[in-house]
């Protein structure tokens, strides 16, 4: 039984003739009766007695035609139904963030979501940006948050958008008081900064040793909040992304932008190759490129 074939059948059936629904389905009428018999031969039972032009249901006909209205109704409202949902943004969206980012880019991205797309559930994960490469090709996260570069052939890397990475110190500090500050004034400075297991340590680690600045470093750690802790009691300087300025300023701390070689990093959403990308996936792309943390490429 085919829905196409239900749909002849009522025509039929509200016309009272075979060659008025074919006009009303717009179909040709050899093609709409040809169907209507497939129909009744599937059913095994006749549901209309021809008469002439026109035709008359049997006790059949009149049994199914409530039926045949009813699947109709129902398949009409599934399709309407899945098309608002689906262009609503309801559903699950899962979400994967490195911690640099992810307390500072995720609850205004996320609040603006959920605005646009009240129906929709968010989940969040923070990891590394290994971890969240193989959880979106696992199909584990719908799309992630990271820096670059990423190497991966089952992935596809959307640059949405930079930021640049900020001197910061005590408030007080000798560096505090320049506007800006040249690679050379990092030299022999107390350097507290994020171990290398963060894609952020490595990329500072990739700065320093460009600008030809080997910093006296006097502690490693996984948390950028606790580097910034340090940094409030004196250990020492670092590098912080421009995203964190405003949390570094609430706590006493000075930001600084250097000159000539300014170091940046590139935020980029991470897709699995191959899927399509949900609404609520592309809605947190195109406002990730317009946060103003950073400049916006899109």
């Amino acid at each position: 039984m085919e829905l196409h074939q239900l749909r002849y059948f009522v025509a039929a059936a509200e016309a009272g003739s075979m060659t008025l629904a074919a006009k009303r389905c717009r179909v040709a009428q050899p093609s709409l009766s040809q169907q209507v018999r497939r129909l009744e031969e599937t059913l095994g039972v006749a549901l209309f007695d021809r008469l002439g032009r026109g035709v008359v249901l049997t006790d059949a006909g009149r049994a199914l035609l409530p039926r045949a209205r009813r699947i109709l109704a129902e398949v009409h409202e599934t399709t309407e139904n899945l098309r608002i949902e689906v262009h609503g943004g309801a559903g699950r969206l899962s979400i994967g963030a490195i911690p640099t980012m992810a307390p500072y880019l995720l609850p205004p991205l996320l609040a603006s979501l959920r605005a646009e797309f009240p129906a929709c559930e968010l989940l969040v994960r923070e990891d590394l940006t290994g971890a969240l490469v193989e959880a979106v090709v696992d199909h584990e996260l719908d799309v992630a948050i990271t820096s670059t570069p990423i190497d991966h052939k089952l992935v596809e890397v959307e640059v949405v958008g930079r930021e640049e990475l900020l001197v910061v110190t005590p408030e007080g500090h000798p560096l505090a008081g320049l506007p800006r500050l040249t690679p050379d004034d990092l030299r022999g400075q107390a350097t507290v900064t994020l171990h290398e297991m963060h894609c952020l340590g490595e990329q500072i680690g990739a700065f320093c040793a460009r600008a030809g600045v080997r910093p006296d470093i006097v502690c490693r750690t996984t948390q950028l909040a606790t580097v910034l802790e340090m940094v409030r009691l004196g250990m020492g300087v670092s590098l912080v992304p421009s995203m964190a300025a405003a949390t570094a300023r609430d706590h006493g701390l000075a930001c600084r932008p250097l000159d000539l070689d300014r170091p940046t990093r590139e935020i980029a959403v991470t897709w699995r190759l191959g899927r399509t990308r949900p609404v609520i996936g592309r809605g947190l792309a195109r406002r990730l490129g317009h946060i103003p943390f950073f400049e916006g490429l899109l």
